[in-house]
């Protein structure tokens, strides 16, 4: 375990059928916050969120979007597909209760220059913190952490499937998927309660 990982037994059960079905899936751009604007490579689909369509990826008030938000968190449509049962299994290992959850993907031989998720105010002043579960990864694709602007280095991370990851995404980060796989991730943003503070 390293100082990323949560305290949580890893999944260990197969997950390729879910990454089939992400292979298939219409995932959302995320075209509305730098540095993802004008691209195709780092998208979304919505397992809870503002909205009951897994295209409802966004959150009221935190991107400029044409389409309506709704203002009330729900599961999406993806809850009762039985090839998601693993999801269930997953997020139910964590002690909180949940804002957004969204399966996201990362094409192929593409990655993500250095930048920190710091428009969310909720995350910014930690009320909400955010888990990363891969779902399918390898050993070529490459987390990094920095410590701020001036850090080129950084710390890289190869994160491991079905493992709990907490990533403070209000630091500086960049990731390169270096594999000829796309790379999913469930990424959980949960409300701080004793209990998940007590897996850091």
């Amino acid at each position: 375990m390293n100082n990323y990982e949560l305290s949580i037994e890893p999944y260990m059960e197969d997950l390729s059928a879910v990454s089939d079905y992400l292979d298939r899936a219409e995932f959302q751009l995320l075209t509305q916050i730098a540095p993802y604007k004008n691209n195709n490579i780092w998208t979304a689909i919505s397992f809870h969120g503002y909205g009951a369509n897994p295209s409802d990826i966004y959150k009221p008030g935190f991107a400029r979007n044409d389409k309506k938000i709704d203002n009330k968190l729900q599961w999406t449509s993806l809850l009762n597909k039985p090839v998601m049962s693993p999801i269930h299994e997953i997020i139910a290992r964590l002690p909180c209760n949940f804002e957004r959850i969204r399966l996201m993907k990362l094409a192929a031989g593409k990655s993500l220059r250095k930048h920190n998720d710091n428009i969310d105010p909720d995350i910014e002043n930690k009320k909400i913190v955010r888990i990363h579960i891969p779902i399918r990864t390898n050993q070529d694709v490459v987390f990094t952490m920095y410590e701020n602007d001036e850090d080129d280095d950084g710390e890289k991370l190869n994160l491991k499937t079905g493992h709990f990851y907490y990533l403070d995404v209000t630091k500086p980060h960049s990731v390169s998927n270096n594999s000829s796989l796309d790379r999913y991730h469930l990424v959980v943003d949960c409300y701080v309660n004793k209990e998940l503070k007590a897996i850091f």
